[in-house]
């Protein structure tokens, strides 16, 4: 978060994404170089036009460790640091101005600076108790001034004015500042939960909801970036099909509930098989999956897509309706790029959908590949 100068000038800033937290660092920036272009103006006037040498050296290293308080804030990303090292040099130098020119000149007019620097940055609650601490040591270093300073216009009833002023200000700004917070917390609150509920939903829309693969709607999104990554890292591509054999009998002869459960279990299988960032295993429904895999040459795909397959058939789910085997099996028609080729998914899943078939007519549990090379 580095703000433009014309956003620190005027404190208005763009917001990609809302947060209190950013609002606290975009406004700590603000406040920051504000106060530290300030310091240097004064510095300069105080150094050619005043001449008052003290004045020049308080603003002078005002100014050199808000500039450090900008660097730490804007560079390193501390902005805890920065907000309290901003306070603890304002607290001093206002501190000391008032020591030594008594309320000269107005220089009493910079006190009630300190209270909506502290409570803005700080917080409500940390700037309350700081802004009130600097309040009170600077109504017991202004009390001893009475009937002193400015030359004795300094009396009782101006001090009273100058107190009830600190703390209605420090009042004011506190409640603002504590009910933003809390507002803001509410809706900073809320919008997390709107994010996780839409997260959860978005999720819901990609995925199967008996096997919490994905579905074929992700499928439609994901595929040509993942071929494009394949292409990218020079890694040969593989997207296969998977169909449980002679589901329909499974069905009928143990009820759909154990079809489901079956479902299951192969999609569980696929699971511990695609582990692999670029892995990718789908539902595309009924008995029918589907997988995107990478791989760096054809056995090592070759490999995996056979673990698959026999892991199906060594689940052992009795399937005695079966024409292949007792056990529930699988037939796998699969497709793998291996040059440059600009095929989508379309292509891909024509190819794969006919290497299925001529699995399933070649007698079923196994694996026929399409033209491997495309």
């Amino acid at each position: 978060m580095k703000p433009k100068l014309s956003e620190l000038l005027s404190a208005s800033f763009e917001f990609e994404d809302y947060s209190p937290l950013h609002t606290k660092v975009l406004l700590l920036n603000a406040m920051l170089f504000i106060t530290a272009v300030l310091t240097l103006l004064f510095t300069v006037i105080h150094l050619f036009i005043t001449q008052s040498y003290d004045l020049l050296f308080i603003d002078l290293s005002v100014f050199l460790s808000l500039s450090y308080t900008l660097y730490i804030l804007r560079a390193r990303n501390d902005h805890q640091r920065a907000a309290y090292i901003g306070n603890a040099v304002l607290f001093t130098a206002i501190l000391a101005i008032t020591l030594l020119h008594h309320g000269e000149n107005y220089t009493l007019i910079w006190t009630f600076f300190f209270a909506p620097f502290s409570i803005v940055t700080l917080g409500a609650s940390r700037g309350l108790i700081v802004s009130f601490t600097f309040m009170l040591m600077v109504l017991a270093v202004t009390y001893t001034g009475v009937g002193e300073w400015q030359e004795g216009a300094w009396n009782t009833q101006s001090y009273l004015r100058f107190l009830i002023a600190h703390f209605l200000m420090l009042y004011v700004i506190f409640v603002i500042q504590n009910s933003n917070e809390r507002a803001n917390g509410k809706i900073d609150r809320m919008r997390r939960y709107e994010k996780k509920q839409l997260k959860f939903f978005e999720q819901l829309s990609i995925t199967d909801p008996l096997t919490s693969l994905y579905n074929r709607r992700f499928l439609k999104e994901i595929f040509p970036r993942q071929l494009f990554s394949a292409k990218r890292n020079d890694k040969l591509f593989a997207f296969f099909i998977l169909d449980l054999d002679y589901f329909k009998q499974y069905n009928d002869t143990y009820g759909h509930q154990k079809g489901d459960w079956a479902i299951e279990q192969t999609a569980n299988i696929l699971k511990e098989h695609l582990r692999r960032s670029s892995d990718y295993s789908f539902r595309l429904g009924g008995e029918e999956f589907a997988a995107i895999l990478f791989g760096d040459d054809i056995d090592c795909i070759h490999d995996r897509i056979n673990a698959i397959l026999q892991a199906v058939a060594d689940q052992k789910i009795e399937h005695k309706s079966s024409d292949v085997k007792p056990v529930l099996t699988c037939s796998i028609g699969a497709c793998i790029m291996e040059d440059d080729s600009e095929y989508d998914l379309e292509d891909f899943y024509s190819l794969a959908d006919e290497a299925l078939y001529r699995a399933k007519d070649n007698g079923r549990d196994q694996i026929i590949y399409a033209h491997q090379n495309i």
